[in-house]
C-alpha cells in the first residue's frame, strides 16, 4: 500500500498529534470510504486511501496541521462521521484525513436566543438530548442524527426532519468558525455562509457551529394512506396551499413499505398504498387535525390508527432496515419540485418495476427530497451495472426540474445545476483565493472544467460515460443481477459474511460502542470491523496480526446490536471471529495464560480447587434438581457473592447441589480465546456431570457463566450431538421469582440510598431489567435512584477489554462510577463479579463516597444474614489481573522448535 508521506513529514505530524495520529495499513483502509458502496472499478480511479489519519482535540491542533499541510503541500480531508454516501469525506488524492471525533464538546446552550454552539464532532442526537434538558429542541436535523455530526451536515448540506417548517440545514445555522488553509481562524455569518456551506471542507476545516433551536413541545403524529401517487401528490400540494402548520411531512411508496416490513418481519401497514406521515407540536393539534382529515378524505385517502403513525415515526432513523435483504443497496437522492413528484415517482416505478423503493421528506412547502433504494449485491459481477441505476434516477429527477441532493466527489459534473452558475463561480474564486495550492479536500465540488488539477478526472470521465447510457445499463444491470451465478466464496461462515456486506455503514454503532468511546479510532467501531472483514473476504487484506488486532477489541456488551439498522448479531460475530484467529495461527497472549489456568486448575485465576471453597459454609447436595454454579470470579475474587447466594438458599430451606472441587470453568475464556477443541471438551465434561447429578435447573451468580451456558453450550451441544435440556437461571431472576411466589420475605428493613448497574450479560443479552429492580423495590427502607444510562442504554463496565486495552477498562469504569456518584447514592449495586470487581476497585481508587455492593449482599442484609466485605480481596486480585494482562495482545502463535521437530 503506497505511502506518499516522507519519514520527516510523518514525524512533524506526530509532533502535533502524538498518539492521535495513525499511519498503519488498517486504519488507513477504514478511513478510505464513507457510507456509500463504491464499485471497485471506481475506487481504483482515485487515491481514496489516505496516507494517515489525525484526530485533533483543539482549534490549535487544526491550525498547526493547516500550516504544516500548506508548507508540505499535503492534501487535507476533513471528516465528520462519514455517514453520507457522496464521497465528500473520502480522499481523492490520499493525504491526511482529519477525523473530528474528539472535538465533541457542546460549548454553549443559550435558552434566551435559543441557539447552541458546538464543536464539529458533536453528534446531532447527543445535542438534542442536551437541548431537551434545557427545554429546547432542534428545529431541523438529518435522518442520520444517531451518528452524523453537526459540522458534517453543514459541510454536506441538505435537508432533514423539520425542513418542512424550517427549511434546509443552511436556514438553521447562525455562524460557522473555520480554520482556513493558511491557518487563519475565520467566522462566517449571513451571506458569507455560502463560502463554507455544503462545500465538503474545500475552503477550510469547520471547528465550531452555532445552530438554531426552538422551544420543546410534545410531538403529535398523523398518518394518511392514499390509493395512488397522484392522490398523495395532490394531498401534499393542498397541505402547502392551505398552509397547514406542520413541522415535518414524509412520503413512503408501496415498494419502500413492503421492503421495510419484510426486513422487520412486522406487517402492519398496507403495502399497496402511498403513505404520508405528518408531525407537528401537540399544541397545534386543534388547528391541524381538521384540515388533515378534510384533505385526506378529499383526495381518496384514509387516516391510519394513531398507534401505527407513532410506530412509523419512532422508526424514522432506520430507513435502511431492508439492506439485510440485499445485502447491498444502490441508493440515489434527488430534490424535486412538489408539483413534479407524481410524474417522477410514476416514471421510476414504471422503469424499474417497483425495484426502486422510494421515500421522501418535504423541504419547505414546494420541494421534496426523494431517497431511493434498490437491492443489489456488490459481490456479484453485475454490481457496477446495477450501480448505474442510481444515475438514471438522478437523470429523471433533473428532467422533472430537480437536482442531486449533494455534489460531493461523484457529481461534480452536476455542480453547475446544483449551485447555479453564479454561485459556483463565486465558490471557485473564493477557493482559489484561500487555497491556491488546492490542499483542502481536492477533487470535491468543483467540476474538472474549472479545476484543471482535479484528481478525479478519470472518475468524472467514467461517470459521464456511465451517465450517457445509464437508462440502458441500469436496466441491463438489474436483469443481470437476477440470473448471475452465485459463485462468490468467503473464508467466513455464511451469516457473518452476509452481515459484513449488509452492514449499512451508518455509524450508529460508533456512538454507543464501549471500545470506541474509550479509544475512538474507526477500526475500533463495529462499522470499522465490518469494513475490515469486507476487505479480508475480498482478499484485499490478509488475516495477519495487524488485521487481527483491529478485529479483536470488543467487550461483548451488545450495545451495537440494539442500534443496528440490519439487526445483526454483532457481539456473537466478534466472538465467533476468535475461532477464525486461531485458524490463522493468531492468539491473545493473555487468554493463552487463562487457557493454561483453566486446563490446569479449572479456573481463570489458577487457584487450586481445594483453596476456592473456603466461603462455602452451608450444606449442599450431590444429586438433585437444582444446582448452584459459583464460577471463577464469583467463587474467587468476589466470593461473598457465592457465599451470599448459598446462605440465602439455605436460609429459605432450598436444597441445592454444588459440585465443589469438581466445578470447573464454564469455558467462556476458552471460547474468547478461540480454543474450540478445549472448549468442546469442557462442554462435554460439564454436561455429563449435570446429567449424572440429575440437574434440571442451575442458578448462576456470574452473568458470564449464565450467558455461556445459555448460548454457547446450546450451540456446541447441537454441533456435538449432545443433550442440553437444563434450564439456566441467573440469581436475580431466581430471587425475583421467589419474591413473586411469596417464598422470599424480608425481615430486616434497611435505610440506604442505592443505584443499580445493569450488567451486559444479564441486561442486553437476556433482557432481565425488571427482575433485579423488583428485588430492590421489595426491600423495605431502600431508596432507589436510577443513573443516567440504564437498561438497554446502560453503560458497560469495560472489564473484558483487559485482554487488549487496560486504558479502555479504566475509562469505562470511571465513567460509570461518575454516573453513580451523580445520583448521590451510598451504594452502586451490581449483579456480576466482573462488574462488581471493576467498580469496587474503581470506587476505592477514585475515593468516592458511593461504594460497590452486590445485589445478593443487599438481599442477605435484609434477611438478617451476615455478609463479608470483599474489597481487600478484590484489590489484591485486580492488581494481580493487571499484572497478568498488562502485555496482553493478539500475536502470531509461536511454535517451539522442538514441537516442530
Amino acid at each position: 500500500m503506497k505511502q506518499n508521506l516522507t519519514t520527516v513529514q510523518m514525524s512533524k505530524i506526530q509532533e502535533i498529534f502524538s498518539d492521535r495520529v495513525r499511519f498503519n495499513k488498517v486504519e488507513r483502509v477504514v478511513y478510505s470510504h464513507d457510507m456509500g458502496i463504491m464499485p471497485e472499478q471506481i475506487r481504483a480511479m482515485i487515491g481514496c486511501t489516505p496516507d494517515g489519519v489525525v484526530q485533533p482535540t483543539s482549534v490549535g491542533d487544526v491550525i498547526a496541521l493547516a500550516k504544516l499541510a500548506k508548507e508540505e503541500k499535503i492534501p487535507v480531508v476533513p471528516r465528520g462521521a462519514g455517514s453520507a454516501g457522496f464521497g465528500g469525506s473520502v480522499p481523492a488524492k490520499a493525504g491526511i484525513v482529519v477525523d473530528f471525533v474528539r472535538m465533541n464538546k457542546i460549548l454553549d446552550i443559550n435558552t434566551e436566543t435559543m441557539t447552541a454552539t458546538v464543536e464539529p464532532g458533536v453528534i446531532w442526537n447527543n445535542l438534542e438530548k442536551e437541548l431537551s434538558n434545557r427545554g429546547l429542541t432542534l428545529r431541523a436535523f438529518p435522518s442520520s442524527s444517531n451518528s452524523s455530526t453537526v459540522a458534517g451536515w453543514v459541510a454536506q448540506g441538505g435537508s432533514g426532519y423539520g425542513s418542512y417548517e424550517f427549511g434546509d440545514c443552511l436556514q438553521n445555522i447562525v455562524s460557522v468558525d473555520v480554520v482556513l488553509p493558511d491557518g487563519q481562524l475565520k467566522t462566517f455569518v449571513g451571506e458569507d455562509l455560502h463560502q463554507v456551506y455544503s462545500l465538503c471542507g474545500i475552503t477550510g476545516s469547520i471547528v465550531s457551529v452555532t445552530v438554531r433551536a426552538r422551544e420543546k413541545d410534545e410531538e403529535s403524529v398523523s398518518l394518511s394512506a392514499f390509493p395512488d401517487m397522484q392522490s398523495a401528490s395532490e394531498f401534499l400540494k393542498a397541505l402547502s396551499e392551505k398552509n397547514v402548520p406542520l413541522w415535518n411531512v414524509g412520503l413512503s411508496t408501496p415498494a419502500y413499505v413492503s421492503l421495510k416490513q419484510k426486513a422487520l418481519e412486522h406487517y402492519v401497514l398496507p403495502e399497496d398504498q402511498y403513505l404520508v406521515t405528518m408531525v407537528f407540536p401537540k399544541p397545534r393539534r386543534s388547528s391541524v387535525e381538521h384540515p388533515i382529515r378534510e384533505l385526506t378524505t378529499k383526495y381518496r385517502g384514509k387516516i391510519m390508527r394513531e398507534k401505527l403513525a407513532v410506530e412509523e415515526w419512532d422508526d424514522k432513523f432506520y430507513p435502511m432496515r431492508f439492506k439485510k435483504l440485499g445485502p447491498t443497496l444502490v441508493a440515489s437522492e434527488v430534490v424535486i419540485p412538489i408539483t413534479e413528484v407524481a410524474a417522477f415517482v410514476g416514471e421510476i416505478e414504471r422503469k424499474f418495476k417497483g425495484a426502486f423503493a422510494l421515500e421522501g421528506t418535504m423541504v419547505g412547502h414546494d420541494q421534496i427530497s426523494i431517497l431511493g433504494f434498490m437491492l443489489s449485491d456488490e459481490r456479484k459481477l453485475g454490481f457496477p451495472l446495477a450501480y448505474a441505476c442510481a444515475l438514471d434516477v438522478m437523470d429523471s429527477g433533473e428532467k422533472h426540474g430537480g437536482k442531486v441532493f449533494s455534489v460531493g466527489m461523484y457529481f461534480t459534473d452536476r455542480a453547475k445545476t446544483f449551485y447555479g452558475e453564479e454561485r459556483l463561480k463565486n465558490i471557485w474564486n473564493f477557493k482559489q483565493l484561500v487555497d491556491p495550492e488546492g490542499i483542502m479536500n481536492p477533487g470535491k465540488i468543483i467540476p474538472i472544467s474549472m479545476d484543471k488539477q482535479s484528481p478525479t478526472k478519470m472518475l468524472s470521465a467514467a461517470m459521464k460515460v456511465a451517465n450517457a447510457g445509464s437508462g440502458l445499463i441500469g436496466l441491463a444491470g438489474r436483469l443481470l443481477m437476477k440470473w448471475q451465478g452465485d459463485d462468490f466464496t468467503s473464508p467466513l461462515d455464511d451469516e457473518l459474511t452476509d452481515d459484513t456486506f449488509a452492514c449499512a455503514q451508518c455509524g450508529y454503532c460508533r456512538n454507543v460502542c464501549t471500545v470506541f468511546d474509550a479509544i475512538p479510532w474507526e477500526s475500533n467501531s463495529p462499522r470499522g470491523k465490518y469494513f475490515i472483514l469486507n476487505q479480508y473476504i475480498k482478499g484485499k487484506l490478509p488475516m495477519d496480526d495487524e488485521v487481527g488486532k483491529a478485529l479483536y477489541p470488543c467487550t461483548t456488551c451488545k450495545k451495537c446490536d440494539s442500534v443496528c439498522q440490519i439487526r445483526a448479531h454483532n457481539a456473537h460475530h466478534w466472538m465467533a471471529l476468535r475461532y477464525e484467529f486461531n485458524k490463522n495461527k493468531l492468539q491473545n497472549t493473555g487468554l493463552r495464560i487463562i487457557r493454561d489456568n483453566v486446563l490446569n486448575t479449572g479456573n481463570f485465576w489458577g487457584v487450586p480447587a481445594e483453596d476456592r471453597l473456603k466461603w462455602l459454609d452451608v450444606p449442599t447436595e450431590t444429586h438433585g434438581k437444582i444446582a448452584y454454579w459459583s464460577g471463577c470470579w464469583a467463587g474467587t475474587i468476589m466470593d461473598n457473592m457465592a457465599q451470599n447466594a448459598t446462605r440465602i438458599m439455605d436460609h429459605l430451606g432450598i436444597p441445592f447441589v454444588h459440585f465443589r472441587e469438581r466445578e470447573r470453568c464454564c469455558g467462556l475464556y476458552l471460547s474468547l480465546g478461540g480454543y474450540k477443541k478445549e472448549f468442546q471438551n469442557l462442554v462435554r465434561e460439564n454436561l455429563e456431570m449435570f446429567k449424572e447429578a440429575g440437574i434440571e435447573t442451575i442458578i448462576f451468580s456470574c452473568p458470564g457463566c449464565y450467558a455461556t451456558f445459555n448460548e454457547n453450550y446450546q450451540q456446541m451441544a447441537l454441533e456435538m450431538g449432545l443433550e442440553c435440556n437444563i434450564r439456566f437461571k441467573h440469581i436475580t431472576v431466581f430471587l425475583s421469582e421467589l419474591i413473586a411466589d411469596g417464598r422470599l420475605k424480608f425481615t430486616a428493613p434497611l435505610s440506604n440510598t442505592i443505584t443499580y448497574h445493569d450488567s451486559c450479560h444479564v441486561g442486553r443479552w437476556f433482557g432481565h431489567y425488571d427482575e433485579p429492580r423488583s428485588v430492590i423495590r421489595a426491600i423495605p427502607g431502600i431508596e432507589f435512584r436510577e443513573m443516567e444510562h440504564i437498561k438497554e442504554e446502560g453503560l458497560c463496565c469495560g472489564l473484558v477489554s483487559a485482554f487488549d486495552s487496560l486504558p479502555t477498562v479504566a475509562q469505562s469504569g470511571m465513567k460509570r462510577v461518575e454516573e453513580a456518584v451523580a445520583t448521590g447514592s451510598e451504594y452502586l449495586v451490581t449483579n456480576c463479579a466482573g462488574c462488581g470487581s471493576q467498580f469496587n476497585a474503581t470506587c476505592h481508587a477514585m475515593g468516592t463516597e458511593v461504594q460497590q455492593m452486590d445485589l445478593t449482599e443487599l438481599v442477605a442484609r435484609a434477611l438478617g444474614i451476615p455478609t463479608m466485605d470483599p474489597s481487600e480481596k478484590v484489590g489484591v486480585y485486580m492488581a494481580q489481573c493487571v499484572e497478568m494482562l498488562k502485555d496482553s495482545v493478539l500475536s502470531p502463535i509461536v511454535v517451539p522448535a522442538e514441537a516442530k521437530k
